[in-house]
């Protein structure tokens, strides 16, 4: 069964030599927990940038074990980011200057549960380009009942 959720994306990234980035955003969204126990959160992103607007059709699934969080991202800018502990994922992130190449390194996952509808995923991770580490980062998606 789907629920109409407000979902609450929190990123934070460390680049060396940078000041910490965060990133906060708030949209309405929908829960659905499938019969197989696998957990799928849809929404928007709006973003705003050097003047020009971005919408993100967004898509976090959470697998039945809880071991693994996937979250796709599409859009102009898009990706494909998988969280699972203590293992790597390559990925590639398509931007409309071309494509990147990089590793996602999960350091930790863990997820919260609480009334239907409710769930919250925090996952540290790292990205690495070609052999070096260019972002130490946080990702939270959480989802409450819409008031």
């Amino acid at each position: 069964m789907k629920k109409k959720v407000e979902v609450n994306v929190t990123g934070i990234h460390n680049r060396q030599g940078e000041p910490e980035e965060k990133i906060n955003t708030v949209s309405e969204g929908v829960y659905e927990v499938t019969s197989d126990g696998t957990g799928i959160i849809e929404y928007k992103e709006v973003q705003e940038a050097d003047g020009h607007r971005f919408v993100f059709h967004n898509k976090a699934i959470i697998s039945p074990d809880k071991k693994m969080l996937e979250v796709q991202r599409g859009g102009s800018m898009s990706t494909g980011l998988v969280f699972s502990e203590g293992k790597d994922h390559e990925t590639e992130y398509n931007t409309p200057y071309g494509k990147m190449f990089m590793n996602v390194i999960t350091k930790s996952l863990a997820f919260e549960e609480g009334d239907v509808g409710e769930i919250k995923a925090v996952a540290e991770y790292a990205i690495k380009m070609g052999d070096e580490i260019v972002s130490d980062s946080v990702i939270t998606i959480e989802t409450k009942k819409r008031k």
